[in-house]
């Protein structure tokens, strides 16, 4: 009798401790989500409040309304993957799958905005882009981060119901988009500048910075935000590497005069 009272006990207490550890991880996503729409809002707060670009320069003038609409499309993103969080965090699974569908819709409209705005402002403003490694080199990073933010989103939807596969997806395209707010943002902007990585170095810093967060919340690490981590640290080099070679300056070359 008293080991069944045992056993129940310990089963009670082992559910417990799977309860908050859940709650833990909802609880994760929910912060790093706060954490880049404030980096999101700081970074862009002079093309929030003054509709200035970067370094407080206007905007690329043949491009303002693209500028305009991919900016608000990206401020989207990052306070819908806010929100999708909180509603996981309350248990509210039917309203998050419901506008799961409209943030899939977002994404693939975020690619093509993303990458034609790249290629028209490097376009028709490469002086700006001299800092970040000049034109050329800026354009391959902005089409690596279009192409690796479809792909992880890609695979967060085909996944949906994995969440353990899903939210780390979800969080890594999200990092993969925010570079240029982080680049923005007070006492980053030099490291933004700094090579081989510029732009994304710090996206590659704060993904770091979550991966020991989501440790000191929930005493665990995501085996697949590692993985995917991982691949990300690959591909920035890749960028890199491609950016820099003259196959792509070639390329480039036709867009960037």
């Amino acid at each position: 009798m008293s080991g069944a009272i045992s056993d129940t006990a310990t089963q009670s207490r082992v559910q417990s401790a799977a309860v908050r550890t859940l709650q833990s991880e909802r609880l994760f996503y929910v912060v790093a989500g706060s954490v880049m729409l404030i980096a999101t809002v700081v970074g862009f707060r002079l093309f929030l409040a003054q509709g200035k670009g970067f370094g407080g320069a206007e905007i690329t003038r043949q491009i303002v309304p693209l500028v305009v609409i991919h900016g608000t499309a990206m401020f989207s993103w990052i306070l819908l993957f806010l929100v999708q969080s909180i509603f996981i965090l309350n248990g509210n699974r039917r309203l998050h799958m419901r506008i799961g569908v409209a943030g899939a819709v977002l994404a693939g409209v975020m690619v093509i905005l993303g990458s034609t705005a790249a290629i028209l402002s490097t376009r028709h403003n490469p002086e700006m882009y001299q800092p970040l490694g000049g034109p050329k080199f800026f354009l391959a990073t902005m089409l690596g981060e279009m192409l690796s933010f479809g792909t992880l989103v890609a695979i967060a939807v085909i996944y949906r119901r994995r969440a353990e596969i899903h939210r780390p997806m979800m969080l890594l395209a999200s990092l993969m988009i925010i570079s240029g707010s982080l680049g923005r943002c007070p006492y980053i902007a030099d490291f933004a500048a700094m090579p081989p990585l510029y732009v994304l170095g710090p996206a590659l810093a704060l993904g770091a910075l979550f991966l020991v967060l989501q440790w000191g919340m929930t005493r665990a690490v995501s085996r697949w935000y590692v993985f995917g981590y991982c691949a990300f640290v690959i591909a920035s080099f890749i960028f890199v590497v491609v950016g820099h070679s003259a196959v792509w300056n070639r390329i480039a070359g036709v867009i960037v005069p």
